[in-house]
């Protein structure tokens, strides 16, 4: 489907905007979801899917005008599965402070370009990347102030960040939390969550308005958001860690997540993951959402 050729227009086919911002998918952009989800499932651990496909679909929805940055790349899967096809050709830049994810980003040719490098100070001149994208990665950097007005830096004027982050209600949509207020012990549901933000190196999780004040310090305006993934797909995603250990094991054996692609065909409860997973792509945009999908424009140079 053809995109606007504007920096950072979102293709009026895909998105309903709403006056203050909010989008929610067309019927066009949710006939993405079915390849999208078989794709995720077919490569991914399934509780990285669940959280993958929604993102995929959204930022694949973005026509991300080059030059392109991706800030915080990890391994390359996000940027081969969706940065890459929905511009046609590699992605200018990625980086991350990993060197083996690095290595793993370059051997996917995603990139024209990877580097290991920390987001506070980043090796570009002013103005150079008419995008920057950052996916599920801004919550995981202890100094985000400071990475923030860095991306603002090496934005041109007009350009657009697009990113995707948790939000405040993170923790507490989890299984495990919801089971135990629910049983009368909303101690221990809180010490789960302040456990799993742990685990999950979650320094920042902030409502809407918090996620847009410390855009909107870097010099960033928030232009079009969106929050998605309700408590129920949550609780799913808590869940299916137990589901998906194995996983860790044949990474680090083979390089590889998943070493038989097309189970999910042959699994009635992964066909059974994956109509679920195509439904909650449907939900994007409702109230009570455990993230946030956020455009931000360029407006000034960050304090």
């Amino acid at each position: 489907m053809a995109m606007s050729s504007s920096v950072g227009a979102s293709s009026p086919d895909l998105f309903h905007i709403a006056a203050d911002g909010r989008v929610t998918p067309t019927k066009d952009l949710l006939s993405r979801a079915p390849a999208i989800v078989r794709h995720h499932l077919s490569s991914l651990p399934v509780h990285r899917a669940m959280i993958r496909v929604v993102e995929a679909l959204l930022v694949g929805a973005e026509p991300l005008v080059g030059p392109v940055l991706d800030v915080g790349c990890g391994d390359g899967h996000f940027a081969q599965a969706v940065l890459a096809p929905a511009r046609g050709k590699p992605v200018e830049v990625g980086f991350d402070p990993s060197i083996p994810a690095v290595r793993e980003a370059h051997a996917t040719g995603a990139y024209r370009m990877a580097l290991a490098s920390g987001g506070e100070a980043m090796p570009f001149p002013d103005g150079a990347f008419n995008t920057v994208v950052s996916n599920c990665v801004l919550e995981h950097i202890p100094p985000l102030q400071a990475t923030l007005r860095e991306i603002s830096r090496v934005l041109a004027h007009d350009g657009h960040l697009v990113i995707t982050v948790p939000s405040d209600r993170f923790a507490s949509s989890l299984f495990w939390p919801r089971a135990l207020v629910a049983a009368g012990l909303p101690e221990f549901g809180t010490a789960y969550g302040d456990w799993f933000n742990g685990i999950s190196k979650h320094y920042h999780t902030y409502d809407r308005q918090g996620w847009t004040a410390r855009l909107a310090d870097a010099g960033l305006e928030v232009i079009r958001w969106s929050a998605y993934l309700l408590p129920e797909a949550m609780g799913a995603f808590d869940l299916s860690h137990y589901y998906g250990a194995p996983t860790l094991l044949t990474k680090r054996l083979t390089g590889r997540w998943i070493l038989w692609p097309g189970k999910w065909r042959y699994f009635p409860w992964e066909r059974a993951i994956e109509r679920q997973l195509v439904q909650w792509c449907s939900q994007v945009g409702v109230d009570g959402g455990a993230y946030f999908f956020f455009v931000a424009r360029k407006v000034s140079n960050g304090g």
